[in-house]
């Protein structure tokens, strides 16, 4: 009986500790409803109470404190916070931006990623449909950066190629969505997203999504806004581009992609405003076009992988054949329908889902 005591006043202690933040949330937690509010109660009550108060430090000390110094507890605590950040993107984006940001954190070192792998990617994922759902980039496109570098750099931390080549897809696309109202977080996070699957083995255990990545970034490469409003940063990112493109492993998941990936590169490095800013850019992407134009591995896979390099640094239009030397190859069917395709550096329309910048 005795023992038992000191359990049970710490368990009061908690309680009163737990109870006024409770109350400040409990008019919020009304105003949750379905899913989402079957998804915060499921949370411990302290937990609960600082995913609602919407203030990421406070549910990252939460997680800390729940789990006693325990990695496999907090990835526990982690990915039960940011299923419960998921559900309240529809009713309060910015509370579950703030929460996912800490769930994200929380398995961003070895110990924890160590202990709950699959928890981490849970984790990671869930997080990276928090940050590129339309809702939360509408209210908060800064903080949907934020949180967006924070998985990548998490993401990279774990080694797992999949993981990282996915999370980065997610991360580039959000930074195209939001390059128009915050276009030096978009470059900084387009920047990353590229950077995390520079290395040959992401490419080579993944090269669909890689290249999926890279050709996002190229079109984000040849917008106005990005060149203007940081071309040191846009330079970089096509020089890291074109080597990532120029990968056998990711040029052939799409030859016809990688060629217009190339060109969008040259296209950005060759501009007045990137031009001036870091002239040594243009003579490194033009060294690797140069070498990929005489790549045997390359040819290989596209015959007219040579004329077509070549056309780029000759300043024309690259044609290509939808044909290649390898089955695995695939043509994406928005780049190239027909034979002898132009492609010229393009960046999509504007379809940013902003009509005004947020308060």
């Amino acid at each position: 009986m005795r023992s038992s005591r000191p359990l049970l006043i710490g368990l009061v202690s908690a309680v009163c500790l737990v109870a006024p933040l409770i109350a400040t949330t409990t008019p919020v937690l009304a105003q949750v409803s379905g899913s989402g509010a079957q998804g915060i109660n499921t949370l411990p009550p302290a937990l609960r109470a600082a995913v609602l108060s919407g203030n990421g430090q406070a549910v990252l000390q939460a997680i800390s404190v729940l789990s006693g110094g325990n990695p496999a507890t907090q990835a526990t605590l982690a990915s039960q916070v940011v299923a419960a950040a998921e559900s309240l993107v529809a009713s309060n984006p910015q509370a579950a931006i703030q929460a996912a940001g800490a769930a994200v954190q929380s398995v961003a070192n070895q110990p924890v990623q160590t202990s709950a792998p699959q928890q981490t990617e849970s984790v990671l994922t869930t997080a990276a449909r928090i940050f590129v759902s339309p809702a939360t980039q509408r209210v908060a496109p800064e903080a949907v950066a934020q949180l967006a570098n924070a998985a990548v750099a998490a993401a990279v931390t774990t080694n797992n190629a999949g993981l990282i080549a996915s999370v980065a897809s997610q991360a580039v696309t959000t930074a195209e969505n939001i390059l128009a109202v915050s276009p030096s977080a978009a470059v900084q996070l387009a920047g990353a997203s590229v950077q995390a699957v520079a290395p040959q083995q992401i490419g080579s255990s993944a090269p669909g999504q890689t290249l999926a990545v890279v050709t996002t970034a190229g079109r984000i490469l040849v917008r106005p806004e990005a060149q203007q409003v940081a071309p040191a940063a846009t330079a970089q990112m096509a020089v890291t581009v074109s080597n990532v493109v120029t990968q056998p492993a990711v040029y052939q998941a799409s030859p016809a992609q990688a060629i217009q990936v190339l060109a969008n590169s040259y296209s950005a490095v060759t501009s007045q405003t990137v031009a001036a800013s870091a002239p040594g850019a243009g003579q490194q992407v033009t060294q690797t076009i140069n070498r990929a134009s005489s790549s045997t591995a390359l040819n290989s896979i596209n015959p007219g992988n040579a004329s077509q390099t070549n056309a780029i640094l000759g300043g024309q239009s690259p044609t290509t054949e939808v044909t290649t030397n390898n089955p695995g190859a695939t043509n994406n069917p928005a780049t190239t329908t027909n034979d002898n395709t132009t492609l010229t550096p393009v960046a999509e329309p504007d379809t940013n889902i902003f009509t005004a910048s947020p308060s």
